[in-house]
This record gives C-alpha cells, structure tokens and sequence, in this order.
C-alpha cells in the first residue's frame, strides 16, 4: 500500500514540474515576443516621436530584470535619442547617467560611443558648453576606437576641431583635424574628408595663411558631393578673397552662388550677406536692403553667430553716413558676443566703436583689458584642450593596460587550469599504467607459474621416461639374466653373486630417486654423489667452492643443482670415458655459474644434445628460471655451462 501510495506520489510530482516547466517555457516566450513587438514599434521613422518613446519606455520595463541584456543598452540609447529630438533635455541627461551606470565600459563600446557622440552634440549645440561637448567626442572618440570604428574616429575628431576653432584655438584644431585625416578615407566618406577640408582652411584664414585657406577650400569643393555643402565650401572661398581685396573674384564666386538655389535660409543669409559686403568694399552701391534681408533671415532662423557677422557688416555700413546707427549695431554685436561667449566678436566690435567715438575712455580700456583677457583666455583654452586629450589619453592607456592585465591573468589561469588537466590526465595516466603494469605483471606471474608447473611436469615425466629406462636396460636386464641362470640350473653362487649385484642396482637407484639433502650438509652430500658416479679411472677438479653461499641458496636451487650435476655425472660415466672431468664455481652478484669439462669422446652436435638424459636439464634449469648451454664435438670433450639466477 505505501509502495503504491509513493509511486503515486512521484507521478504526480514528474507531471507538475512538467507543467511547471511548460508553463514557463510559454511565459518566457510571451514576454520575449512582447519586447521584440515594443522594439520594432520603437524603430519604426513612420510612428511619431511621442508614440515611438511609449514603446521604448514599454520594451525597457520588460526588461527591467535583464539589465545585462545587450538589448537594453541599445533600448537606453534610442530613449536619449528621442528624448533629444523631442527636446525633453532635463530626461536626457537622467537617461544618459543610467545609461552610464549600467553599461560595462569593455562589452558596450558601441552604444557608448553612440551615447556620447549624442551627448556631444547636445552640449555644443543645445547647452552651449563647448567644454563638456568636447569631452563628449573626445570619449566617443575613445570608445569607437575600441570598435576599430575608422570612420566614426574621425567624425569625432572633426567635431572636437571645429568646438576648438570656435574657441579661437586654431592651432590645436589643426593638429586635431591632421589626427582626423588619418581615420578617414576619402574614397569611403568623402563629405567627412572635405568637411575636414573646409574647417582646415578656416583655421588657416584665422591665422592670416591666405595661400594655404585657398588650397583647402579648394581641396573641399572638390571633394564633396553635396551641392549645400559645396555652395558652403565656395562661399568660405569667397571671404578669403575679400580678406586678400580680390573684390572681384569674390563677387563672382557669391553671385554665382546666388544664381543658384539655395534651399536653407541661413544659407542664402551667409551668401547674400558676403555678396552686399564684398559689393560695398568694392565702391558700389548697396542699398541697405541687400544687408537687412540677411539680417532678417538670420533672425527668423536664430542663426545668432550670422546675426554676429550681420551686426558687424551694418555697423561698418553705417559707420560713415549714420554713425549713431553704426554704434547701436555694433553694442547688438557685443550684447549677442557676451551671450555666446565669443569674445573676440566684442574685441573686434570695440575695435570699430574707438573709431566712431575716439574720445571714449571706457570703450578704450574695455578695449585693452579684453585685449589682454583675450590672449589669456585663448592660452587657457589651448591647454585646457591638450589636457583633456592627455587625460584621455592616459585614461586609455590605463584600460588598455588593465585589459592586457586581464588577458595576462586570463593567460595565467588558462595555463593554471591547462597544467592542472595535464597533471591530472598525468596522475590519471600513471595510475593507469602503473595498474596495468600490475595487471601485465600480474598475468606474467600467473603464465611463469603455469610454465614452471608445465616444466616441472616435463621435466617429471621426462625423469620418469628416464627411470623407466634405467629400468628396463639395467635392473630389468640383470633380472632376466638371473631367470635364464634359474632354468638352465646354474650354480646357486653364481644366481647369489647375480641377485646381490641387482639389490646393489636397487640401492643406487633408491638413492638417486630419493630426496635430497638440502640442509647445511648439502657440499658434503653434493660432492659424495659426484664421487660415486665418477669412474675410478677418471679424476674430478672442483675449484671455486669456497666463494659460494651455499646457505643462500634456496631448496629448489640445491635440488635442481644436485640432479643436474648428477644427469651429467651420469652421462659422462656411460658415454664419453673422460679422464678428467673439471667443475668452476664462480659467485656473481646476481647468479651463480658453473662450468663443466671434461676431455672425453664428445658429442656430434649436429646430432643435437636431445639424447643421453641432457634434454631433461635444460626442462629442470628453465623451471628456476636458469638457463643451461652446451658445447662439444665429437673428439673434443664436452662442456656445459650452468648459470643461476640469485
């Protein structure tokens, strides 16, 4: 009943977690379809603003719980985009600071390049903080240079020169623009490159480089393809050549300009402007009208650095027939030039206000003192460019250095951890083998067992053989022998003398079959039996004994030794009638040798050394694992040598 109850149990337990587990699955995927549909509304050109950040605001809700996801940074960055367009700038700078908090500086270079680049443009076009614009694109510039962005590199730097040039640092922007140059290709983004073109020549008319703004300019009108930016390109053309009094060129260049149609009212502002101020240099008349109509484009477009130039030509205008009129355009240049923070616009407006009213101290000394400020102003603004590049620059190098740390370290954990596979794949390895090496050692010792147990069998049967043998050619020849002395009734001494030599036969062979004696008696019974199977005629030599332990020696050795001997003893008593028979004991560290000689008939070994008992040693020294070598030719004795394993 319980067995039942549980298995039961477990059933309803697999089924739960399986609809647990679909159910899930289903949730999941509602709300990934959900992001995926708030996403796609957030992309779509044709939805209104308003509407495409509702979306947005819905997608990243979703995603409140998977900030980590690369979605959601991409989702943070359409949010600051549009909240920009809309003008929302106060939720931009709340969305940029999240944006910052949340993204990991190494994974999300691109949207933070993106992110800054934006906020770049806000700060110099919106808040009108050329600072913080320029280290906007200066960290734009760092984190797509972590992308290997070539291009967008560039833009920023284009961007970073022309916030310098603004701020009078025409030197540092051309150093900035040089940098740009090398990011940029010509042939991929040509309107970039011929923008850098253009702003390289403003900077060279700032600093009085007439020949080198010309070559630019020119340099960029070719360049581009867009035909505004072209009519840009030749209307800058053209002041360069009313700053060299070339009255007439430049009054070609804008008139044709003019002729053509110029879609963007600050344009067409800029150009007739020029065009009213180039004719007035030159002697012609100019009716007031061809410099108030700029003046009241740039005013319905609120192009304030225009109104500044607009001011400025009106006042110049003025200055001879309406001198009070003059005066009053050009305090608007210094009004607008102290809201822009262009200074320079004011000092060159009190430039002309000294020679409309001479007699003016105030104006004098605003003058000199701004004069003064000026360059103090233009000399912080240099280094305080410099410095933000050099700290970025050291802030680059510092993560630059800390990522090769961390692939350092990564580098010295791969090999910690490789090194740790290794060594245990070595472990594993040498644990294996050494097991296998038992395992191989183990079934060696088992076929050494079995061999030695077959050996030892052979060498038994091949000893009974032998035995059998004696047998039968000794002690059954001399027993027929008495039965044939029986029936032809032969002198009973004579059956006596017959009858006590086979009991003699018997005894001899007792003793050979018999055990032997191992004990601390073994030389003595080991030397008696050498004598006794020696001929009376032949002599034996033993030299060397002394040298051997014979204690060391283990019971099966000295068994083996004796019966080898003595099947050698035997064969050279029947066979090769030697006269002297020699044995040398050597002791060796890690066997015993032994080498027999004697000077008998030999044997013929082509014949082999199979016959007269010799087969039956080489079976008893392999079953000690001892080996036994023969030599001998027929007439030149015979020798053996028997070595022993310690």
């Amino acid at each position: 009943m319980y067995r039942s109850a549980l298995v039961f149990f477990i059933i309803l337990l697999f089924y739960s977690c399986k609809e647990q587990l679909n159910f899930d699955r289903g949730a999941l995927k509602a709300a990934n379809d959900s992001i995926t549909h708030y996403y796609k509304n957030a992309q779509d050109n044709n939805l209104p603003l308003d509407d495409r950040l509702r979306f947005t605001n819905q997608a990243l809700q979703s995603l409140e719980n998977q900030k980590s996801d690369s979605l959601y940074l991409k989702l943070l960055y359409q949010k600051s985009w549009l909240q920009y367009s809309m003008g929302q700038y106060d939720s931009l700078i709340k969305s940029d600071r999240l944006l910052h908090d949340t993204a990991n500086p190494t994974e999300a270079a691109a949207i933070l390049g993106m992110q800054n680049y934006l906020m770049g443009y806000y700060f110099e076009q919106v808040a009108q903080k050329p600072d913080s614009a320029f280290q906007r694109f200066n960290r734009s510039r760092f984190y797509y240079k972590q992308t290997n962005d070539s291009s967008w590199i560039g833009k920023n730097l284009l961007n970073m020169a022309n916030i310098q040039q603004t701020q009078s640092d025409f030197f540092g922007s051309k150093e900035t623009l040089t940098e740009a140059i090398q990011y940029i290709e010509a042939g991929e983004d040509a309107n970039t490159i011929a923008s850098v073109y253009n702003s390289l020549g403003t900077n060279h008319r700032k600093l009085f480089n007439y020949t080198d703004a010309l070559d630019y300019y020119l340099k960029a009108i070719k360049t581009s393809d867009e035909q505004a930016a072209i009519s840009n390109y030749k209307n800058n053309l053209a002041t360069v050549y009313i700053d060299l009094k070339s009255l007439d060129k430049a009054r070609s260049i804008l008139e044709a300009i003019a002729a053509d149609s110029l879609d963007r009212p600050d344009a067409r502002a800029r150009v007739y402007d020029n065009l009213a101020y180039a004719n007035w240099l030159s002697g012609r008349a100019v009716s007031a009208n061809a410099f108030l109509e700029p003046l009241r484009l740039r005013k319905q477009e609120q192009d304030k650095r225009g109104l500044l130039a607009s001011y400025t030509h009106l006042g110049e205008y003025y200055s001879k027939t309406q001198p009070q009129r003059a005066v009053s355009y050009l305090d608007s240049v210094i009004d607008l030039s102290k809201e822009l923070k262009a200074p320079r616009a004011e000092y060159d407006a009190l430039g002309f206000l000294m020679k409309l009213k001479p007699g003016n101290m105030g104006i004098r000394d605003r003058y000199i003192h701004l004069q003064d400020s000026l360059y103090k102003r233009e000399l912080k603004v240099k280094t305080q460019f410099a410095k933000y590049k050099y700290d970025d620059r050291l802030k680059e190098e510092s993560i630059l250095r800390l990522e090769k740390e961390n692939a350092q370290a990564e580098l010295e954990a791969t090999r910690e951890r490789n090194y740790r596979y290794w060594l245990l794949a070595g472990v594993i390895g040498l644990v294996a083998l050494i097991v296998l090496g038992f395992y191989t050692y183990q079934q060696r010792i088992k076929r050494l067992k079995a061999q030695n147990r077959a050996d030892r069998l052979e060498a038994s049967y091949a000893t009974e053989a032998a035995l059998s043998q004696r047998l039968h050619d000794d002690f059954g020849a001399g027993l027929h022998h008495v039965m044939l002395l029986v029936q032809s009734n032969a002198d009973s001494g004579k059956i006596l003398d017959e009858l006590d030599k086979l009991y003699q036969q018997s005894r001899n062979f007792s003793r050979e079959i018999n055990a032997v004696d191992t004990g601390v008696n073994f030389k003595e019974a080991l030397y008696a039996m050498l004598d006794q199977h020696k001929p009376e005629e032949t002599r034996l030599l033993i030299s060397g004994s002394k040298e051997v332990a014979w204690q060391s020696l283990s019971n099966v050795t000295k068994i083996t030794l004796y019966k080898i001997l003595r099947e050698l003893f035997i064969n050279m008593s029947k066979h090769s009638r030697a006269g002297l028979v020699t044995l040398n004991l050597k002791q060796h560290p890690d066997k015993l040798e032994i080498r027999y000689s004697d000077n008998g008939v030999g044997v013929d070994a082509a014949l082999g050394f199979e016959k007269n008992g010799l087969l039956i040693t080489e079976k008893r020294m392999e079953a000690i694992g001892g080996t036994i070598t023969f030599e001998s030719d027929r007439g030149k004795g015979f020798k053996a040598v028997i070595s022993i394993p310690n």
